[in-house]
């Protein structure tokens, strides 16, 4: 099922038809986070029985979406979600859009002050930076084999905040919180009344034997009940179906009524017709087929951390609790964004920039792992050799 390489040149993929393409016919793309794999059956199946009437009108939300999103969250992650808390969006990043352009503005008076922890996600900064927010940037520790929260210095960048972009598992360093980083996080939250959104997208990639993601409103039950936590949950990455947009947007209260009227604000009214029955499909009815790709994910992460670390012994590679991505910092090999970009060039190999989540990072790279073994290991060789014959020069 995770073995077949799948040619994806010519499906207008902005992670091979655009990123991958001036690499040439041979190129192997390890960049953008979607994978390799076709989906679950069900959800192709939901997809196929959409079609079947050939209509293809207008859709809306009802509460089988909600249920869904609610019976995924207490069946994986033991957390027990009203639906009436959940809400629809396309893209996680459309709801942070909501929140800095609209939501907190109209509250405010002023643009937002907006906390991230660095690396981060380049998308949702772009959405932050283009709303005129104040970004306060905490860069996390990456010292040590485990990245960690400087938790002094992102105290005091608490300090009158209006907003913390919280992100479980991190994205790009696969890092899941323990309960006591959570507990600390939400203790700063409440004493400053700042509001956190929860991005976690990479939610149902958690290895075994490592930190247990939980999500942050069932560890901090009380910021959850004051409606100052959005916990945001989609199967985008799980069930590789991005292209379809939809995401669970869950938060108590008024909050809530917010965000709808900053939705319809935005211009966002009916979702794509597929997205429903898709969603509802995976999350109803993909358990199985995700515990196999947890378990292929799994020893891809063990092949590729022992890969790197063996080929280029001098980089700092970040052994991820979840998600499908490696997290390297190739300073020792690499002097510049432009000699990754001539790595790239030379092995036909496309990675995720450092610089793509946060102008500190040149040298960094991050990895996706979610292909075929066979795959993955052409590419590293490819990708290693390349930047150890640049290191030489």
């Amino acid at each position: 099922m995770f073995d077949e390489t799948i040619t994806r040149w010519g499906t207008h993929s902005a992670k091979w038809d655009l990123l991958a393409a001036h690499l040439g016919e041979d190129a192997l793309s390890l960049s953008v986070a979607d994978m390799e794999f076709a989906t679950c059956p069900e959800v192709s199946r939901a997809i196929v029985d959409a079609c079947a009437e050939g209509i293809f009108g207008y859709t809306e939300v009802f509460d089988d979406f909600r249920e869904a999103a609610a019976r995924w969250q207490e069946r994986r992650h033991g957390w027990t979600l009203d639906p009436g808390d959940v809400h629809f969006f396309p893209r996680i990043v459309q709801c942070v859009s909501a929140l800095c352009s609209i939501v907190l503005p109209g509250s405010l008076g002023r643009p937002p002050r907006v906390v991230t922890l660095d690396p981060a996600y380049g998308p949702i900064i772009e959405v932050v930076e283009r709303a005129g927010c104040e970004l306060r940037r905490v860069p996390l520790d990456l010292s040590g084999e485990t990245p960690r929260i400087p938790e002094d210095l992102f105290a005091r960048t608490m300090e009158g905040a209006d907003l913390l972009l919280w992100c479980s598992p991190h994205n790009p360093t696969g890092r899941v919180w323990t309960e006591r980083e959570m507990d600390m996080v939400a203790s700063l939250a409440r004493q400053g009344d700042v509001l956190v959104l929860s991005d976690d997208i990479h939610a149902d990639f958690q290895r075994p034997c490592r930190n247990r993601y939980r999500p942050l409103a069932a560890v901090a039950p009380r910021l959850w009940e004051s409606g100052r936590l959005i916990q945001c949950a989609s199967p985008g990455k799980t069930f590789n179906s991005a292209g379809l947009e939809a995401s669970a947007i869950a938060v108590r209260g008024e909050l809530g009524e917010r965000l709808e009227e900053a939705k319809r604000l935005m211009g966002l009214h009916n979702p794509n017709f597929f997205a429903i029955p898709a969603t509802i499909a995976a999350w109803n009815q993909g358990e199985a087929w995700v515990d196999e790709l947890r378990d292929h994910i799994d020893a891809n992460l063990r092949v590729a951390v022992e890969y790197l670390r063996r080929a280029l012994p001098r980089a700092r590679v970040v052994d991820p609790d979840g998600t499908y991505l490696v997290w390297v910092d190739a300073r020792a090999y690499l002097a510049s964004s432009s000699s990754l970009d001539e790595a790239v060039a030379a092995s036909r190999v496309a990675v995720s920039p450092g610089e793509d989540f946060g102008s500190e990072y040149e040298g960094f790279f991050r990895i996706n792992v979610a292909l075929p073994e066979r795959d993955l290991v052409r590419a590293l060789e490819r990708l290693c050799e390349a930047i150890a014959a640049l290191a030489s020069n």
